[in-house]
């Protein structure tokens, strides 16, 4: 009975061993990308993510895919930010906090794709416009 209590004791602490050392290397990476957007090195961010995308995708943090996609979104690089939508896409589901990075990365890209309907100067029909007695 006390061999099977070690053991399972044992199992445990491997298991926490390794969660916590993972746990760690989100942080430190997710830190340094942070501190990269900050700095406006916004290519060496996806770089950085590139690396740590290769090993394990399904390790990766909410923070580091947010990061991620906050580079994306400053350089405009659309194609970049649909392959990570493409690549957590089955988390996303269950996870509501990166969809409002999701959200701005879209968004900024249609903003700048679209021409600007309100700052551009209105053309009225000549007829329509002598109707009301407006001189254009």
């Amino acid at each position: 009975m006390s061999n099977i209590l070690i053991n399972n004791y044992l199992r445990f602490v491997i298991l926490a061993g390794r969660r916590l050392a993972s746990t760690e290397n989100n942080v430190d990476i997710g830190g340094r990308m942070k501190m990269l957007n900050d700095n406006k090195q916004h290519r060496k961010v996806l770089e950085l993510f590139d690396a740590f995308n290769e090993k394990n995708i399904d390790k990766c943090s909410n923070w580091i895919i947010i990061q991620a996609l906050k580079a994306c979104t400053q350089i405009f690089d659309v194609q970049y930010g649909l392959k990570i939508h493409n690549l957590i896409s089955s988390r996303l589901k269950h996870d509501p906090y990166v969809l409002p990075s999701l959200i701005h990365l879209y968004s900024k890209f249609i903003e700048k794709r679209t021409p600007r309907i309100f700052h551009q100067p209105t053309v009225v029909p000549f007829d329509l416009a002598n109707f009301f007695g407006m001189k254009y």
